[in-house]
């Protein structure tokens, strides 16, 4: 398995030919991007991670291409979401009538750590052959208040955690890539300095005020 960072990349399209096996990395990448699975066996697994504070925002349009028959893909999204910052995710999952046995799915999942923070997701799928595996799911909250007593019940801050949650959050993403073969050593130091900055304005969630997230 081939293991490629394309947080900082302006290449739009991505292309595996047969039997081609790779990770994708995102970090706080905007744009939109197209993996294309074009010969027979290949496999994409995508992992993007927004981390979005003050007024950020970010828009991705994700889009796995199955041409080819026992094709995987599978996307899973992560964005956590403090002050006014936004994020918008549309993804498209397209299986063409010769790619058939093929397997594919999207994961969007959202964390808002404000009442003003926007989570906007979108996946879809368009699939024209039979004999395949597809799936997509979408959720946007804020962290549990439930998880952030018991957190703060054995002696951490608000902030403390905070961190400790949204850095759980991105976890299984992060165990996903290892299975993979994955050294995720350098994507931790940047996913926890990213929260590092983050956390210096993260509130804990009110369950009196709204949420606004969207889940098309």
């Amino acid at each position: 398995m081939i293991f490629k960072d394309i947080s900082n990349e302006t290449q739009n399209l991505y292309r595996l030919g047969t039997n081609e096996k790779r990770v994708f990395f995102l970090l706080n990448r905007s744009g939109e991007i197209t993996f294309e699975l074009a010969g027979a066996g290949a496999e994409a697994h995508i992992f993007s991670f927004f981390i979005g504070r003050n007024a950020d925002k970010g828009t991705l349009k994700l889009f796995q291409r199955h041409l080819a028959p026992r094709t995987t893909s599978h996307a899973l999204i992560k964005s956590v979401l403090s002050d006014e910052a936004e994020d918008a995710y549309e993804g498209l999952i397209f299986i063409d009538k010769q790619a058939i046995q093929s397997d594919a799915s999207q994961e969007s999942r959202a964390i808002l750590l404000s009442p003003l923070a926007r989570a906007y997701l979108k996946p879809t799928l368009e699939i024209l052959a039979d004999d395949v595996r597809c799936r997509h799911a979408a959720t946007a909250s804020p962290l549990s208040p439930e998880s952030l007593f018991f957190a703060q019940a054995r002696g951490l801050s608000s902030n403390q955690a905070s961190r400790m949650l949204v850095m759980g959050f991105f976890n299984d993403a992060l165990l996903k890539m290892e299975a993979l073969g994955i050294d995720t050593e350098i994507i931790k130091k940047d996913v926890g300095y990213q929260i590092e900055i983050q956390s210096t304005k993260l509130q804990t969630p009110n369950k009196s005020k709204k949420i606004n997230s969207k889940v098309l």
